[in-house]
C-alpha cells in the first residue's frame, strides 16, 4: 500500500510539474511582442503617382512605432522596385511627442535642403503614413524645434490627411512665371538682370524659390553668382510691404567681402525681390537674429530699398 502510494504522488508531482513547463511556455510566448501591419505612401519612380504598401513593424510604444515607419520612408522596401524613397536619409528624426491625438515631428535643419518637388513628397507621405495609425489624427513637422511655415509665412501647424493636397507628387497646380535675377557681372563691376522662367508652387513661397535660383547662379558665364553656394534660406515672410530672408550664416561666413562686394551681394537681392509684387524693401536676418554689420563695411541691420544705380547701364531693361 504504501508503494501505491509514493507512486500515486510520484504521478501527481510529474504531471504539475509538466502542467507548469506548459503554461510557462505558453507565457513566453505570449511576452513576445507579434509584428503589426500599417500602411504607409511612397512614390513611384518618375515621382508622378503615389502607391501605398502594407509593411510589419515590429515596435510596441508609439514613439517608436513613429520612429520606425520614419525610418522605412528613408530606406524604402526591399523587393519593391517600383518605389522610391521619399526622406532623404541626410535628415534626422530629433524628437518625436505625442499630445493627445495629435503627433509632433522634430527634425534637423538639413529638411531645408530639400527642393519643392522632394519637400512635397517628404511631407505629404509622413503625414499620410503616420495618419494611418489609429493613435495619430493630425502631425506637425518642426525643423531645429521651429513650426514648420507654409508659403504665407505662417507656421502650417497639425495637419490631418484631410488637409492634405494628395494629387501627383509633382504636379501640383504649377504655373510659370517670368522673373528678373541681378547677378554680378564678371568683373565685380555691377549688377546684371538675367530674366528666367520660374515654376511657382502654392507649397512655396515665390520669394524663396527666387532666392534659390540666385543662390544657383546665373544660367550663362557671362555672370556670377553674388551669395555663397553654400547659403541656405531658412525662411522669408512678407508683412506690410517688408519681405523678412532669414539666412544661414554661411551667408556671412563663406562670403569674400570687401565694400563692393558686399554692395553686390545686398543689392542683387534686394534688386531682386522688389521686383516681386508686394515688395517694397528687404530686412536681412541670420539664422533669426539681425546683425550690425554685413562683413565690416555695410550697415546690415536696417531695412533696404531698391537701387538701381548698381545696374551696369548697357545692360538695362
Amino acid at each position: 500500500m504504501g508503494k501505491i502510494l509514493r507512486i500515486s504522488l510520484l504521478y501527481v508531482f510529474l504531471l504539475l510539474a509538466l502542467t507548469g513547463c506548459g503554461n510557462k511556455q505558453k507565457a513566453n510566448v505570449e511576452e513576445q511582442p507579434s509584428e503589426k501591419s500599417v500602411k504607409i505612401f511612397l512614390s513611384n519612380k518618375e515621382k508622378n503617382s503615389w502607391i501605398n504598401k502594407d509593411v510589419n513593424i515590429s515596435s510596441v510604444n508609439n514613439e517608436d512605432i513613429v520612429t520606425e515607419i520614419f525610418e522605412i520612408l528613408q530606406t524604402g522596401i526591399e523587393d519593391e522596385p517600383d518605389t522610391i524613397t521619399t526622406v532623404p536619409s541626410f535628415i534626422r528624426l530629433l524628437e518625436v511627442k505625442l499630445e493627445e491625438s495629435n503627433l509632433i515631428l522634430n527634425v534637423s535643419e538639413e529638411y531645408y535642403k530639400l527642393d519643392t518637388v522632394e519637400e512635397n513628397l517628404c511631407r505629404v507621405s509622413l503625414i499620410s503614413s503616420l495618419t494611418e495609425l489609429d493613435f495619430v489624427d493630425k502631425v506637425e513637422i518642426y525643423v531645429e524645434g521651429v513650426p514648420l511655415k507654409g508659403p504665407d509665412g505662417k507656421a502650417l501647424g497639425p495637419i490631418g490627411k484631410d488637409q492634405l493636397v494628395f494629387d501627383d507628387p509633382e504636379n501640383e497646380s504649377k504655373t510659370l512665371k517670368k522673373v528678373l535675377l541681378y547677378f554680378s557681372d564678371k568683373e565685380g563691376l555691377g549688377l546684371v538682370p538675367e530674366e528666367v522662367q520660374v515654376e511657382v508652387n502654392p507649397n512655396e513661397p515665390l520669394e524663396k524659390t527666387v532666392l534659390n535660383l540666385l543662390i544657383n547662379g546665373p544660367l550663362n558665364d557671362t555672370e556670377v553668382r553674388t551669395i555663397p553656394a553654400e547659403t541656405k534660406v531658412i525662411s522669408t515672410s512678407i508683412s506690410e510691404g517688408v519681405c523678412y530672408v532669414d539666412f544661414s550664416k554661411e551667408f556671412k561666413t563663406k562670403h569674400t567681402g570687401g565694400s563692393t562686394g558686399e554692395l553686390l551681394t545686398i543689392y542683387s537681392i534686394v534688386n531682386t525681390l522688389t521686383e516681386l509684387p508686394d515688395i517694397n524693401k528687404v530686412q536681412f536676418l541670420i539664422e533669426g537674429e539681425k546683425e550690425e554689420l554685413f562683413k565690416g563695411h555695410l550697415q546690415f541691420n536696417i531695412l533696404f530699398e531698391r537701387n538701381l544705380d548698381l545696374v551696369l547701364d548697357n545692360k538695362k531693361k
